[in-house]
């Protein structure tokens, strides 16, 4: 997947965290916010509220699939600071990653809780299919679901969300992994430790990031997937598998 995109501002030297409980942000005239309605935990009674059924409706499977609907898209006539957190879940983190003009971002929407653009422009969102790679095929992930900027993502995850330099070369768990750069080279490998997989304290596979200019953000405690190398049941690994399959 040959993408031109800009890396992503790192967090100062000898930090990667870039969540917390809460998180405010600026809403500027000219700009539409659209989020899950339990995120939102204050806003001025100025703003101009309603409801977007679907993140975006070219890709209504993608948005339902990611609980991406019902969402409460706000627009303000002057700069309105709006209060994010994840008020449902004690144990959820809300992390802001501003995207800048010419960047690009390989996301699973299953982290996305809301995002801010553009009024007056679509959504720059784009899925890349991988259907002639053997690789694509033997981990099942044959979809990308890339987000192009400017815009600005609001993103959770349990217990904390980090971005990192790839550097020469980071291993993660694959059930943690949020998103990635496309200057990254994304590659997979097998965990190399085998008897923890077998008694699934660890997944079977990890992904890997090299490259000096590229980042990747992740989860601390991941759960989905939170019994790698086990399958509770039929329906809940097909129902995995599913969504590994269509990048969400």
């Amino acid at each position: 997947m040959q993408l031109n995109a800009a890396s992503l501002p790192l967090p100062p030297q000898g930090e990667s965290r870039i969540s917390a409980v809460s998180q405010g942000l600026l809403l500027q005239p000219g700009q539409r916010m659209l989020i899950h309605p339990e995120y939102l935990q204050s806003s001025p009674v100025s703003t101009h509220k309603r409801t977007q059924w679907l993140l975006d409706w070219r890709f209504p499977f993608t948005s339902l699939a990611a609980g991406m609907v019902a969402l409460t898209r706000l627009e303000s006539s002057e700069p309105a600071s709006v209060t994010i957190s994840a008020s449902d879940d004690p144990l959820l983190e809300v992390a802001i990653v501003h995207l800048p003009a010419g960047s690009a971002l390989v996301f699973q929407p299953r982290g996305l809780v809301g995002l801010v653009c553009d009024a007056d422009q679509p959504l720059a969102i784009s899925s890349h299919w991988r259907l002639g790679s053997l690789h694509a095929w033997l981990t099942l992930q044959l979809r990308f679901i890339v987000f192009r900027g400017p815009v600005t993502l609001i993103v959770r995850g349990c217990r904390g969300v980090r971005l990192e330099r790839a550097g020469q070369g980071r291993s993660i768990s694959q059930s943690a992994t949020l998103g990635f750069t496309t200057d990254v080279l994304y590659s997979t490998l097998r965990s190399e430790t085998f008897i923890p997989y077998l008694r699934g304290q660890q997944a079977l596979l990890n992904d890997r990031f090299d490259g000096d200019n590229g980042v990747y953000l992740y989860e601390e405690t991941p759960r989905h997937g939170k019994q790698p190398g086990k399958v509770g049941s039929w329906f809940e690994g097909f129902t995995d598998a599913i969504l590994k399959i269509f990048g969400i």
